[in-house]
């Protein structure tokens, strides 16, 4: 891509882009399964997955289901829970949903799932340029 002065880069559809959402895989969880399917079809839609991306999209989703796991595991047993010496030790999940949420954010990175990710690469969602200045020489 090549950058003209003062203009953002335009992302370019992948020459294999994905151009149907595959059903999520098997094994994932449902928490995995549901943002699965709330990602893909942003993703197939912008044409930036091939399938040697897949991989990404299924490490994001999983820490998602982790991130989701932990919370949950949080909320049921508290923030604080006994050691085998009936001292109080904050719940291990809390290592979890770190470590998770580090993954998710990386991931979704990779992705283009955040708005920083997607502001780095020039892509907008409507195909806007993000220039709305009318005195401004192109």
């Amino acid at each position: 891509m090549k950058h003209q002065a003062g203009r953002k880069a335009v992302p370019q559809p992948t020459a294999n882009a994905i151009r149907a959402v595959p059903k999520p895989p098997r094994h994932f969880s449902d928490a995995a399964k549901a943002e699965w399917r709330r990602i893909m079809p942003v993703l197939v839609e912008r044409r930036v997955l091939s399938p040697a991306d897949l991989h990404a999209a299924e490490r994001f989703c999983e820490a998602v289901s982790d991130i989701v796991d932990a919370r949950e595991a949080i909320a049921e047993h508290g923030a604080y829970v006994e050691n085998r010496l009936g001292e109080l030790k904050r719940n291990p999940a809390f290592s979890t949903l770190r470590e998770a949420t580090t993954n998710s954010k990386m991931w979704a990175s990779e992705l283009g799932l955040t708005p920083k990710s997607r502001n780095k690469a020039g892509a907008t969602e409507d195909g806007d340029d993000g220039d709305d200045n009318p005195l401004a020489v192109s």
